[in-house]
Protein backbone atom coordinates (compact mmCIF):
# COMPACT_ATOMS: atom_id res chain seq x y z
CA UNK A 1 0.00 0.00 0.00
CA UNK A 2 1.55 3.32 -1.09
CA UNK A 3 2.79 5.57 1.90
CA UNK A 4 0.54 8.96 2.47
CA UNK A 5 2.15 11.82 2.45
CA UNK A 6 0.19 13.76 5.10
CA UNK A 7 2.13 17.17 4.53
CA UNK A 8 2.03 16.97 0.52
CA UNK A 9 -2.20 16.40 1.27
CA UNK A 10 -2.48 19.54 3.50
CA UNK A 11 -0.06 21.45 1.02
CA UNK A 12 2.50 21.83 3.26
CA UNK A 13 6.49 22.26 3.61
CA UNK A 14 7.50 19.71 6.36
CA UNK A 15 9.05 23.14 8.55
CA UNK A 16 5.16 23.96 8.93
CA UNK A 17 4.14 25.56 12.29
CA UNK A 18 1.14 24.44 14.29
CA UNK A 19 -0.49 27.53 12.74
CA UNK A 20 0.53 26.95 9.02
CA UNK A 21 -1.45 23.31 9.68
CA UNK A 22 -4.63 24.94 11.44
CA UNK A 23 -4.59 27.48 8.09
CA UNK A 24 -4.14 25.14 6.06
CA UNK A 25 -6.76 22.52 7.23
CA UNK A 26 -9.79 24.97 7.31
CA UNK A 27 -8.19 26.56 3.64
CA UNK A 28 -8.70 22.69 2.44
CA UNK A 29 -11.79 21.67 4.16
CA UNK A 30 -13.85 24.53 3.21
CA UNK A 31 -13.01 24.03 -0.49
CA UNK A 32 -13.47 20.20 -0.56
CA UNK A 33 -15.90 19.99 2.08
CA UNK A 34 -18.86 17.33 1.08
CA UNK A 35 -21.24 19.89 1.23
CA UNK A 36 -20.04 22.12 -0.90
CA UNK A 37 -19.31 19.13 -3.64
CA UNK A 38 -22.39 17.54 -4.22
CA UNK A 39 -22.06 14.21 -6.24
CA UNK A 40 -18.49 14.25 -6.35
CA UNK A 41 -16.75 11.49 -4.93
CA UNK A 42 -13.20 12.52 -5.73
CA UNK A 43 -13.74 15.53 -3.30
CA UNK A 44 -15.14 14.01 -0.70
CA UNK A 45 -12.11 11.52 -0.27
CA UNK A 46 -10.33 13.70 -0.71
CA UNK A 47 -11.27 15.39 2.49
CA UNK A 48 -11.58 12.57 4.62
CA UNK A 49 -7.74 12.62 3.33
CA UNK A 50 -7.46 16.21 4.85
CA UNK A 51 -9.16 15.13 7.87
CA UNK A 52 -7.06 12.11 8.24
CA UNK A 53 -4.08 13.95 8.01
CA UNK A 54 -4.84 17.18 9.95
CA UNK A 55 -5.50 14.76 12.95
CA UNK A 56 -1.98 13.45 13.00
CA UNK A 57 0.04 16.61 11.78
CA UNK A 58 -2.18 18.66 14.11
CA UNK A 59 -1.29 16.83 17.37
CA UNK A 60 2.54 17.80 18.57
CA UNK A 61 3.45 14.12 19.71
CA UNK A 62 1.24 12.04 16.62
CA UNK A 63 3.49 14.45 14.08
CA UNK A 64 6.97 13.02 15.63
CA UNK A 65 5.90 9.69 15.75
CA UNK A 66 4.85 10.37 11.98
CA UNK A 67 8.07 12.28 11.00
CA UNK A 68 10.19 9.68 12.76
CA UNK A 69 8.20 6.29 11.50
CA UNK A 70 6.80 7.74 8.12
CA UNK A 71 2.73 6.58 7.39
CA UNK A 72 3.64 2.95 9.08
CA UNK A 73 3.99 4.94 12.65
CA UNK A 74 1.48 4.10 14.43
CA UNK A 75 1.48 0.32 13.78
CA UNK A 76 5.17 0.56 14.85
CA UNK A 77 3.91 2.66 17.71
CA UNK A 78 1.52 -0.01 18.70
CA UNK A 79 4.31 -2.73 18.31
CA UNK A 80 6.76 -1.06 20.39
CA UNK A 81 8.82 -0.35 17.73
CA UNK A 82 10.93 -2.98 17.22
CA UNK A 83 9.68 -4.35 21.20
CA UNK A 84 10.77 -7.98 21.44
CA UNK A 85 7.76 -10.82 20.91
CA UNK A 86 8.75 -14.18 21.80
CA UNK A 87 12.08 -15.61 23.69
CA UNK A 88 15.50 -13.27 24.04
CA UNK A 89 18.82 -14.49 25.44
CA UNK A 90 22.61 -12.89 25.12
CA UNK A 91 21.89 -9.13 24.23
CA UNK A 92 19.56 -10.79 21.33
CA UNK A 93 16.13 -10.62 20.31
CA UNK A 94 14.10 -12.32 17.55
CA UNK A 95 11.23 -10.13 15.86
CA UNK A 96 8.13 -11.96 14.49
CA UNK A 97 7.83 -11.27 10.73
CA UNK A 98 4.48 -12.93 10.54
CA UNK A 99 3.85 -9.83 7.30
CA UNK A 100 6.61 -10.48 5.29
CA UNK A 101 4.47 -7.32 2.98
CA UNK A 102 4.55 -5.03 6.12
CA UNK A 103 7.19 -2.61 5.64
CA UNK A 104 9.15 -2.90 9.28
CA UNK A 105 12.48 -3.80 7.89
CA UNK A 106 12.82 -1.33 5.08
CA UNK A 107 11.75 1.28 7.70
CA UNK A 108 13.96 0.16 10.30
CA UNK A 109 16.86 0.57 7.72
CA UNK A 110 15.61 4.02 6.29
CA UNK A 111 16.03 5.41 9.99
CA UNK A 112 18.66 3.54 11.59
CA UNK A 113 20.99 2.03 8.24
CA UNK A 114 20.88 -1.03 10.27
CA UNK A 115 21.63 -4.74 8.47
CA UNK A 116 19.09 -8.01 8.49
CA UNK A 117 19.14 -11.50 8.13
CA UNK A 118 16.47 -13.54 8.17
CA UNK A 119 16.61 -16.70 10.07
CA UNK A 120 14.87 -19.74 10.71
CA UNK A 121 13.26 -20.54 14.49
CA UNK A 122 15.07 -23.21 15.98
CA UNK A 123 18.25 -21.84 16.02
CA UNK A 124 20.48 -18.55 16.81
CA UNK A 125 21.09 -17.65 12.99
CA UNK A 126 22.17 -20.98 12.04
CA UNK A 127 19.86 -23.70 9.99
CA UNK A 128 16.71 -24.41 11.47
CA UNK A 129 15.77 -28.03 12.45
CA UNK A 130 12.23 -29.52 11.32
CA UNK A 131 9.16 -27.53 9.58
CA UNK A 132 9.20 -23.50 9.32
CA UNK A 133 6.00 -21.96 10.27
CA UNK A 134 6.88 -18.75 9.07
CA UNK A 135 10.09 -16.00 8.26
CA UNK A 136 11.49 -13.81 11.51
CA UNK A 137 13.99 -11.52 11.50
CA UNK A 138 16.91 -12.30 13.89
CA UNK A 139 18.75 -9.30 14.58
CA UNK A 140 21.16 -8.14 17.37
CA UNK A 141 19.70 -4.93 19.65
CA UNK A 142 23.05 -3.37 18.74
CA UNK A 143 22.34 -3.80 15.09
CA UNK A 144 19.51 -1.23 15.76
CA UNK A 145 21.03 0.29 18.00
CA UNK A 146 18.85 0.39 20.55
CA UNK A 147 17.43 -2.78 23.14
CA UNK A 148 17.62 -3.07 26.91
CA UNK A 149 19.58 -0.27 28.38
CA UNK A 150 20.49 1.37 24.83
CA UNK A 151 19.61 4.06 22.66
CA UNK A 152 19.20 3.68 18.99
CA UNK A 153 22.29 4.83 17.10
CA UNK A 154 22.86 8.91 16.49
CA UNK A 155 21.90 9.74 12.28
CA UNK A 156 22.35 12.74 11.15
CA UNK A 157 19.33 14.86 10.53
CA UNK A 158 17.51 15.53 7.01
CA UNK A 159 18.35 18.29 4.55
CA UNK A 160 15.14 20.59 4.44
CA UNK A 161 14.51 22.53 1.22
CA UNK A 162 12.17 25.43 1.21
CA UNK A 163 11.40 28.20 -1.52
CA UNK A 164 11.99 31.87 -0.90
CA UNK A 165 10.97 34.47 -2.73
CA UNK A 166 13.97 37.77 -3.43
CA UNK A 167 13.36 40.70 -5.33
CA UNK A 168 15.75 41.98 -8.29
CA UNK A 169 16.95 44.43 -6.06
CA UNK A 170 17.78 41.56 -3.15
CA UNK A 171 19.38 40.24 -6.09
CA UNK A 172 21.57 42.69 -6.91
CA UNK A 173 22.59 43.62 -4.40
CA UNK A 174 22.57 41.07 -1.49
CA UNK A 175 20.25 41.27 1.60
CA UNK A 176 19.80 40.13 4.93
CA UNK A 177 16.33 38.11 5.55
CA UNK A 178 14.35 37.23 9.15
CA UNK A 179 13.07 34.25 8.46
CA UNK A 180 10.56 32.40 11.54
CA UNK A 181 11.19 28.14 11.39
CA UNK A 182 10.55 25.37 13.00
CA UNK A 183 13.54 24.05 14.80
CA UNK A 184 13.70 21.73 18.02
CA UNK A 185 15.20 21.36 21.27
CA UNK A 186 16.20 18.87 24.03
CA UNK A 187 12.86 16.53 24.70
CA UNK A 188 12.60 17.32 28.60
CA UNK A 189 10.90 13.79 29.21
CA UNK A 190 13.97 11.57 28.24
CA UNK A 191 16.06 14.26 28.67
CA UNK A 192 17.07 13.96 25.16
CA UNK A 193 17.86 10.69 25.24
CA UNK A 194 15.10 9.16 22.48
CA UNK A 195 14.24 6.41 25.52
CA UNK A 196 12.65 6.66 28.66
CA UNK A 197 12.12 3.10 30.66
CA UNK A 198 13.70 0.98 28.36
CA UNK A 199 11.38 2.17 25.68
CA UNK A 200 10.92 4.92 22.55
CA UNK A 201 10.06 8.26 24.33
CA UNK A 202 6.26 8.49 23.76
CA UNK A 203 6.85 12.44 23.33
CA UNK A 204 9.95 12.87 20.91
CA UNK A 205 9.18 9.64 19.16
CA UNK A 206 12.48 8.57 20.26
CA UNK A 207 14.84 11.69 18.19
CA UNK A 208 15.26 13.55 21.72
CA UNK A 209 14.18 16.67 20.34
CA UNK A 210 10.80 18.62 20.46
CA UNK A 211 9.93 21.54 18.24
CA UNK A 212 10.82 25.03 19.14
CA UNK A 213 9.72 27.98 17.11
CA UNK A 214 12.96 30.29 15.74
CA UNK A 215 14.24 33.23 14.40
CA UNK A 216 17.05 32.78 11.61
CA UNK A 217 19.05 35.85 10.25
CA UNK A 218 19.83 34.82 6.66
CA UNK A 219 22.48 36.64 4.54
CA UNK A 220 20.94 36.54 0.64
CA UNK A 221 24.52 36.59 -1.25
CA UNK A 222 24.33 39.35 -4.16
CA UNK A 223 23.88 37.55 -7.83
CA UNK A 224 21.24 34.65 -6.67
CA UNK A 225 18.67 33.79 -9.48
CA UNK A 226 16.15 31.45 -10.01
CA UNK A 227 16.89 27.64 -8.70
CA UNK A 228 20.09 28.94 -6.75
CA UNK A 229 20.09 27.13 -2.99
CA UNK A 230 21.21 29.06 -0.37
CA UNK A 231 22.74 26.83 2.47
CA UNK A 232 21.83 27.74 6.37
CA UNK A 233 24.10 25.16 8.06
CA UNK A 234 22.83 23.18 11.17
CA UNK A 235 18.59 24.60 10.67
CA UNK A 236 17.64 21.82 8.73
CA UNK A 237 15.65 18.49 10.47
CA UNK A 238 16.62 17.31 13.67
CA UNK A 239 19.19 14.46 14.12
CA UNK A 240 17.86 11.19 15.71
CA UNK A 241 19.58 10.39 19.37
CA UNK A 242 21.94 13.05 19.41
CA UNK A 243 22.72 13.22 15.43
CA UNK A 244 24.03 16.55 13.98
CA UNK A 245 20.86 18.52 12.95
CA UNK A 246 20.53 19.03 8.67
CA UNK A 247 21.01 21.38 6.39
CA UNK A 248 18.20 24.46 5.88
CA UNK A 249 17.93 24.90 1.97
CA UNK A 250 16.48 28.22 0.70
CA UNK A 251 15.45 27.76 -3.19
CA UNK A 252 15.24 31.28 -4.39
CA UNK A 253 12.76 32.75 -6.75
CA UNK A 254 13.60 36.17 -7.74
CA UNK A 255 9.81 38.29 -8.65
CA UNK A 256 9.61 39.67 -11.79
CA UNK A 257 10.49 43.43 -11.67
CA UNK A 258 8.43 46.16 -13.28
CA UNK A 259 11.56 48.29 -15.21
CA UNK A 260 13.99 45.29 -15.95
CA UNK A 261 14.24 41.95 -17.47
CA UNK A 262 16.83 39.71 -16.35
CA UNK A 263 18.58 36.84 -18.44
CA UNK A 264 21.62 35.19 -16.78
CA UNK A 265 23.65 38.06 -15.51
CA UNK A 266 22.48 40.96 -17.75
CA UNK A 267 19.71 43.36 -17.22
CA UNK A 268 17.80 44.43 -20.69
CA UNK A 269 15.27 47.84 -19.72
CA UNK A 270 13.67 50.40 -21.91
CA UNK A 271 14.34 54.10 -22.00
CA UNK A 272 11.53 56.72 -23.59
CA UNK A 273 12.71 59.81 -25.17
CA UNK A 274 11.88 62.42 -27.17
CA UNK A 275 11.53 62.81 -30.59
CA UNK A 276 13.79 66.11 -30.40
CA UNK A 277 16.09 64.14 -27.99
CA UNK A 278 16.64 61.42 -30.95
CA UNK A 279 16.94 63.46 -33.58
CA UNK A 280 19.50 66.27 -31.78
CA UNK A 281 21.19 64.16 -29.34
CA UNK A 282 21.38 64.78 -25.62
CA UNK A 283 21.65 63.13 -22.31
CA UNK A 284 19.66 60.92 -20.58
CA UNK A 285 19.10 59.72 -17.10
CA UNK A 286 18.75 55.45 -16.58
CA UNK A 287 18.55 54.09 -13.12
CA UNK A 288 20.08 50.79 -12.09
CA UNK A 289 18.08 47.91 -9.29
CA UNK A 290 20.51 48.91 -6.75
CA UNK A 291 18.72 52.73 -6.61
CA UNK A 292 21.32 54.75 -8.20
CA UNK A 293 20.72 56.57 -11.61
CA UNK A 294 23.93 57.36 -14.68
CA UNK A 295 24.08 59.23 -17.42
CA UNK A 296 23.65 57.72 -20.83
CA UNK A 297 24.62 60.08 -23.90
CA UNK A 298 22.24 59.13 -26.67
CA UNK A 299 23.95 60.19 -30.29
CA UNK A 300 22.04 62.71 -32.78
CA UNK A 301 19.63 60.63 -35.16
CA UNK A 302 19.04 57.85 -32.89
CA UNK A 303 16.65 55.42 -34.31
CA UNK A 304 13.79 54.21 -32.70
CA UNK A 305 14.48 50.25 -31.11
CA UNK A 306 18.53 51.20 -31.11
CA UNK A 307 20.36 49.23 -27.82
CA UNK A 308 22.64 50.68 -26.29
CA UNK A 309 25.16 48.14 -24.16
CA UNK A 310 26.79 49.56 -20.74
CA UNK A 311 29.84 47.65 -19.94
CA UNK A 312 29.69 45.86 -16.50
CA UNK A 313 26.53 47.77 -15.37
CA UNK A 314 24.03 44.59 -15.10
CA UNK A 315 23.59 41.44 -12.30
CA UNK A 316 26.48 40.62 -10.10
CA UNK A 317 27.76 36.68 -10.94
CA UNK A 318 27.16 34.55 -7.92
CA UNK A 319 30.36 34.43 -5.90
CA UNK A 320 32.44 36.34 -8.39
CA UNK A 321 31.97 39.98 -6.79
CA UNK A 322 34.05 41.41 -9.15
CA UNK A 323 32.39 40.22 -12.42
CA UNK A 324 29.10 41.78 -13.54
CA UNK A 325 26.72 41.30 -16.58
CA UNK A 326 26.04 44.35 -19.18
CA UNK A 327 22.99 46.17 -19.20
CA UNK A 328 21.22 46.24 -22.42
CA UNK A 329 19.10 49.97 -22.93
CA UNK A 330 16.53 50.14 -25.49
CA UNK A 331 15.70 53.24 -27.05
CA UNK A 332 11.86 54.15 -27.38
CA UNK A 333 11.15 57.54 -29.41
CA UNK A 334 7.75 59.23 -27.99
CA UNK A 335 6.34 60.50 -31.04
CA UNK A 336 4.80 64.27 -29.86
CA UNK A 337 0.54 64.83 -29.83
CA UNK A 338 -1.72 68.07 -29.83
CA UNK A 339 0.58 69.56 -31.89
CA UNK A 340 -0.54 73.37 -32.56
CA UNK A 341 -0.18 74.80 -35.93
CA UNK A 342 2.76 76.49 -35.58
CA UNK A 343 4.45 72.97 -34.88
CA UNK A 344 2.39 71.39 -37.71
CA UNK A 345 3.91 74.38 -40.14
CA UNK A 346 7.55 73.59 -39.33
CA UNK A 347 7.05 69.65 -39.81
CA UNK A 348 5.41 70.57 -43.20
CA UNK A 349 8.69 72.60 -44.12
CA UNK A 350 11.05 70.13 -43.07
CA UNK A 351 8.53 67.30 -44.92
CA UNK A 352 9.28 69.52 -47.57
CA UNK A 353 12.94 69.93 -47.37
CA UNK A 354 13.64 66.12 -47.52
Amino acid sequence: MAQKDYYKILELPRTATEQDIKSAYRRLARKYHPDVNQDNTQATEHFKEINEAYEVLGDKEKRYKYDSLGSDWERLDKAGFGSSRGSSSGGSYTYDYTNPNGGFGDIFDSIFGTSRTRTRPGGSGGASSGTNPGPSIHTRASDFGFGRGATPRPQRGDDIEQPLEVSLEEAYQGSTRQLQIQSTELCSYCSGTGMRSGQRCTLCGGRGVVPRPKRLEVRIPPGVDDGTKVKVPGEGGPGISGGARGDLLLRIQVLPHPAFVRKGPDLHTTANISLYTAILGGEIIVASPKGSKFALNVPPETQNGKVFRLTNQGMPVLNLPNSRGDMYVKIEVNLPSNLSEQERQLFEQLKDLR
